[in-house]
């Protein structure tokens, strides 16, 4: 192994370099581009030091070019590239002409004695068309392309405005600078052919240099399937496997990278998913690794596989439950429409609302496993919803370790019956919805709304989860709300200061809450009731937004018919009846 301090001249030493099949795909965004715009613009420094490029010698064949095998740096490299290509193309063509032989074999090389040149860089998988596309000056319509076009492509649009904006000679001092021999922009660490690329890449890793677990445990499992077949098989399998299911083209690599909100942290699809497997298949402990520990177990895992076979089924595996995944495990965006008797989604609704992404493990397993079983599936999973929304409201922070709890699941679902029998609904479970938070009631409501819908006689059996939650009596009523206007019967013995904690209490039960289609004006919410529910003026009131059936049918009809009253008595009841429904669904 060699390190040194080379400028980007470096590579017309070199022939071809090549990004390998299983390396990640470019990520570098508009802020990465803009810090490497300025770095070069800065005339302060006389060296502008970009960081490492890694570097293997790939076993020379005769009559060929040297090939280089790009082991960690690729984002760097290939946006260097764009760059450069991008300051070339905006030059007039007297200026091209004249410094063509000094960028033309940094960024191609000629192939044979005749002459014909190859793009040095060479790209696979989904980024391999859009750099081709750049070096060989085919993007004449770019800038009629929507924002949604590949990244490499965004890059060298990037670039191209920013360097439309500089005068003639900042371009060519921005030329200068990326090609002067003297600008040692790169520490460039040379590996020969008996060298670990893999040790050197978990080291930068641990060093700081940010690798993804999914790219380290692609890469591990990758790098054994060459050593127990050959590179020819393993970039086949490859492309028939990994690429097919994860890099298939823009859109799926932007699946897999999609982040989802799991508690306080955010997590993209493939990190959940490769954590599911793990759990799934016993190598990975939820109650004793945490996620920093992921890779690590991958690469402790294939290190025990001996047999190519073996391998496959390992990775056949996580492709399957890769398709379960992306075709079950649902984001919701605002745009959804949910009805009640899809029971599936329901659960996967009320998860992720709840920021719980502990139970994939199981559910994955179970889609899986049922796959010929619906019935079963929906049985299992309703189990799951139960427990989950009497969890929910039973605060006991005792028996909330998820974690633990899906790898029972897993091991035996019918753990999941048996702690169902211990969780019932009465209880604190009940008593939870005299104290419960805006998102739980939002939750609760929007599906109760729903049973009435599959149960009664409704047109419209499909909703949005868009609605807004409103208190009916408003958290700060002192100032238009009086506590002696209406007496409550129970007030009979109590005093103000007691009246008013009763009443404190009694605005956080889920009776005193309810769903609108828009959110009152902020002026309106605590009025008294009557203004509330007729507005003001040009105000709108409760009753303008009463699309739902726990609004109309609850608040609304009773109002309309005489009934101009709301107090605790009405949240008591109010919070009954919602009680006997919420029970009807997830309580027996």
């Amino acid at each position: 192994m060699e390190a040194k301090e080379r400028p980007l001249g470096f590579l017309l030493l070199e022939g071809k370099i090549i990004i390998p099949f299983f390396q990640r795909t470019y990520v570098w965004n508009k802020d990465n581009w803009d810090e490497l715009l300025s770095e070069f613009q800065d005339i302060t420094k006389r060296n502008n030091f970009l960081g490492a490029i890694i570097l293997k010698q790939l076993p020379a064949v005769s009559g060929e070019p040297k090939k280089l095998e790009v082991i960690d740096g690729q984002q760097r490299l290939t946006t260097l590239s764009i760059l450069l290509k991008a300051l070339y193309d905006s030059l007039s063509d007297e200026d091209k002409s004249t410094v063509k032989n000094n960028v033309w074999p940094i960024l191609f090389y000629k192939k044979d004695a005749f002459g014909r040149e190859e793009i040095r860089i060479e790209h696979s998988n989904v980024d391999s068309e859009a750099y081709k596309k750049i070096m060989n000056s085919e993007i004449s319509k770019l800038d009629s392309i929507n924002g949604n076009f590949h990244r490499i492509l965004q890059c060298y649009k990037f670039f191209r405005e920013k360097i439309h904006e500089m005068e003639k000679n900042r371009k060519k001092e921005l030329l200068n600078r990326i090609l002067d021999n003297e600008n040692k922009m790169l520490v460039i660490i040379d590996l020969d052919e008996n060298d670990d690329e893999q040790s050197i890449f978990d080291t930068l890793n641990t060093a700081g240099i940010r690798l993804t677990a999914a790219e380290i445990i692609k890469n591990v499992l990758y790098k054994k399937y060459i050593e127990l077949s050959n590179k020819e098989k393993a970039i086949d399998y490859y492309n028939r496997t990994w690429a097919d299911t994860f890099l298939k083209n823009e859109e799926t690599v932007k699946y897999w990278e999609t982040e989802r909100q799991t508690g306080r942290l955010k997590r993209d699809n493939i990190e959940i998913l490769l954590h599911s497997f793990g759990v799934i298949k016993g190598f990975y402990d939820p109650d004793k690794h945490t996620l920093t520990d992921l890779s690590k177990l991958y690469k402790e895992e294939v290190r025990k596989i001996n047999d190519i076979n073996d391998l496959e089924s390992f990775i056949n595996e996580i492709i399957e439950y890769a398709k379960i995944y992306r075709e079950k495990i649902l984001t919701f965006s605002s745009d959804v429409s949910f009805s009640f008797e899809d029971s599936t989604t329901r659960l996967l609704h009320i998860l992720e609302v709840l920021e719980i992404s502990t139970f994939h493990p199981f559910i994955l397993y179970m889609f899986k496993k049922y796959q010929q079983d619906e019935n079963q599936l929906q049985q299992v999973f309703h189990n799951l919803e139960k427990y989950m929304i009497r969890n929910m409201l039973s605060k006991n922070t005792e028996i909330k370790n998820y974690n633990k709890l899906c790898k029972q699941f897993i091991d035996d679902e019918r753990n999941l019956e048996r702690i169902l029998q211990d969780n019932k609904f009465e209880g604190n479970v009940e008593r939870g919805l005299e104290k419960i938070s805006n998102k739980e009631a939002s939750l609760l409501l929007f599906w109760v709304e729903l049973y009435r819908r599959y149960k009664g006689n409704y047109d419209l059996k499909e909703l949005k989860y868009d609605y807004s939650l409103e208190h009916i009596m408003p958290q700060k009523w002192e100032e238009f709300w009086s506590l002696v206007e209406v007496p409550h019967p129970k007030k009979v013995q109590l005093s103000e200061e007691e009246q008013k904690k009763d009443r404190n209490d009694k605005v956080y039960w889920i009776g005193n809450m309810t769903l609108l289609r828009s959110k009152l004006n902020s002026s309106l919410r605590n009025y008294d009731f009557e203004r509330k529910m007729n507005g003001e003026k040009r105000k709108k009131g409760i009753k303008d937004y009463a699309d739902l059936s726990i609004t109309k049918d609850d608040i609304v009809t009773p109002y309309n018919n005489g009934d101009r009253t709301w107090n605790e008595e009405k949240i008591e009841q109010r919070t009954e009846n919602l009680k006997r429904e919420i029970k009807e669904i997830w309580g027996n």
